[in-house]
């Protein structure tokens, strides 16, 4: 599992860009840009990696994404005749100019880019007018996009029906001194999590001995490194029971266990059912789409 640090590039005729985009291989690789990101899901359902959250989605996906906040989406499958897409828009937070953005009409807006370094994901009818601006943002001139865009803001900032999607500290973090170090862990974390980490290897990317590394992490995440890793791994355990090609004993071996009970365990503990229970609600839920479509 690579990440990747990609650049997005503005055009000079926009403050900001906007695309509309097929969703192909190269978008299932983990990266992350120093662009805010909103992204809104036109066609597809499959897996989406944001942080340190792995969980479905599907077709009305939106999710607005702070910088340098590691993502992907992973289509599985789409609506027969359709192919997967998405519209995309990319800016800075003074992306109209410093003096506009602190403007106290704007505070609130400001308010929502700072929750999004932990990324949020939009559902319900806020997501879906969204996403009817954003489509018709694709045919408009650059100053009725701008335009568009802070009707955008206008309706996210009332939005009843979202959740943030990283661990609480994954990122937020990254206006501290320390946040290179944490930076670097949840990077290691991200890459080698299949495989058995010690302790005294992830201290040692932070140039610390394990006991002290113990109360850096646990005071800077509210969380220790094992409960952290142990996150990771069912998160990614869920996204491998939705393909059936895997038993539950090959999932649990490529989540990062070497013990199918201490594995059953710690699913039930965070998801609350068991791996094969949890399989089986997923099919119902899929059985219930394929009948309303």
């Amino acid at each position: 599992m690579k990440h990747v640090k990609a650049h997005i590039v503005v055009p000079e005729t926009s403050s900001f860009g906007l695309k509309k985009t097929m969703l192909s291989p190269e978008t299932y690789k983990i990266h992350s840009h120093k662009n805010f990101e909103l992204n809104y899901i036109v066609n597809g359902s499959g897996t989406r990696i944001v942080g340190d959250n792995i969980e479905s989605f599907s077709r009305g996906d939106l999710v607005l994404l702070g910088p340098d906040l590691p993502h992907c989406w992973e289509v599985k499958s789409v609506r027969k005749g359709l192919n997967p897409e998405c519209i995309t828009i990319h800016f800075q937070e003074d992306f109209i100019g410093q003096n506009i953005m602190k403007s106290p009409e704007l505070k609130p807006v400001i308010g929502l880019l700072n929750d999004s370094y932990s990324g949020i994901q939009f559902s319900g009818e806020f997501a879906t007018k969204v996403g009817h601006i954003m489509y018709k943002m694709t045919d408009a001139t650059n100053l009725r996009r701008l335009i568009y865009l802070f009707e955008i803001f206008e309706i996210l900032i009332g939005a009843r029906e979202w959740k943030v999607l990283a661990r609480p500290g994954f990122f937020e973090d990254t206006k501290r001194t320390q946040s290179d170090k944490l930076n670097k862990v949840f990077q290691f974390i991200m890459v080698n999590f299949t495989e058995k980490v010690y302790l005294k290897d992830v201290a040692e990317i932070c140039h610390m001995s394990p006991s002290a590394f113990c109360r850096f992490f646990e005071s800077a995440t509210g969380t220790t490194l094992f409960n952290y890793l142990k996150g990771v791994r069912i998160g990614y355990a869920c996204k491998l029971l939705q393909d059936s090609e895997y038993s539950i004993t090959s999932v649990c071996y490529q989540s990062g266990y070497n013990n199918l009970a201490h594995f059953n365990n710690q699913f039930k503990e965070i998801c609350g059912v068991s791996p094969g229970k949890y399989r089986k609600n997923l099919k119902n839920l899929e059985n219930q789409s394929n009948e309303r479509v």
